[in-house]
């Protein structure tokens, strides 16, 4: 009959539980015990020649318990990982295997501005030349670099943005005369040569202001580069963002599109975009395009794209004849 691991008490369960660790880590356990107990506990090992399954894992399961319960957050980070690797390789392996594990790590250029306050930036930025400033912006995360830049005096948000947009590579020198000049009361790593800015970047940041900062900063920039502002606006949206189109705004977009177009955009969609256009349609549309999907074998990616291309150009109409909103998270934004 199994005993129950209850019913097991001092020596007997240290027994037990020795046999349900392994001969390798009970050898440690016993290495750190007194003489008498290891005399007790090797009676109770010689008595149970076999530990039944149930009682192993109750055995291990109220060791596990009894042992972190008491214990609070485990201790992590470099020192742990130091500890352990020169446990398991030596300390000069260990020291190797940190090393290269750092400098694998790609350097987040400016990212002690990451979590501050965007007034607090634009201050800490203010005097600095707009190129110094676009080189902060188009390190930072979009949604960070955006609060900052709709901070800046509209002048200046739009000669930023224009060189946020012509700025492609910066070098360590720069970026370490950068930096350094910036964090003087905070701190700021200098890395390789860096893609950090394009008009993607800078339509990844406009994304996140309101609509109006953004109609604004995009205008005075067709007036001084209309070419370089047409680029820009072909990354404001992109085909994949569908999926955060609220359902009437979606309702209204597909009366616009060709069904043709939708079947072939969505052969290579995500599930996301695919569920926002077959969730806002009648059944009786959803059953028609879904058939006409089914009909359009062998489709080119060349087309599939063009008619991708077509449905964000409906998008931007739109959105620009105020059909549509499609939130950017800035303020005016808001719905009041």
């Amino acid at each position: 009959m199994t005993t129950p691991a209850v019913a097991l008490t001092g020596s007997r369960k240290v027994a037990a539980l020795l046999i349900a660790l392994g001969t390798e880590a009970s050898a440690k356990v016993l290495a750190r015990l007194p003489h008498d107990a290891v005399d007790r506990i090797a009676l109770e090992l010689m008595r149970m020649p076999a530990l039944e399954a149930d009682v192993r894992d109750a055995i291990l399961q109220e060791t596990y318990t009894g042992v972190f319960s008491q214990l609070g957050a485990l201790p992590g980070g470099e020192s742990y990982a130091r500890t352990l690797f020169t446990e398991a390789f030596g300390e000069g392996t260990a020291t190797e295997v940190i090393g290269r594990a750092w400098r694998s790590q790609p350097v987040a250029h400016f990212d002690f501005l990451g979590s501050a306050d965007p007034v607090q930036v634009k201050e800490l930025l203010a005097g600095e030349h707009p190129q110094t400033i676009a080189l902060v912006l188009a390190h930072l995360e979009p949604r960070q670099a955006a609060r900052i830049l709709v901070e800046l005096e509209p002048d200046l948000q739009v000669e930023v943005a224009r060189r946020v947009a012509l700025t492609e590579q910066t070098t360590p020198d720069t970026l370490a005369v950068v930096e350094d000049a910036i964090r003087r009361r905070i701190s700021a790593v200098v890395s390789d040569v860096a893609q950090v800015g394009g008009a993607r970047p800078l339509a990844h940041v406009l994304n996140q202001v309101g609509r109006s900062t953004e109609r604004q900063i995009l205008g005075s920039l067709a007036e001084r580069d209309a070419e370089l502002a047409d680029e820009v606006r072909r990354f404001m949206f992109v085909f994949e963002d569908i999926a955060v189109i609220d359902d009437r705004a979606m309702q209204r977009i597909i009366r616009d599109l060709d069904t043709k177009d939708i079947a072939f955009a969505l052969r290579t969609a995500t599930e996301d975009v695919k569920h926002r256009f077959f969730g806002n349609m009648s059944q009786r549309a959803a059953e028609m395009l879904r058939e006409e999907m089914s009909l359009t074998t062998g489709v080119r990616i060349k087309n599939v794209e063009e008619a991708q291309g077509r449905i964000v150009e409906v998008i931007k109409r739109l959105e620009d004849e105020d059909e549509i909103v499609i939130s950017r998270g800035g303020a005016d934004d808001v719905l009041v």
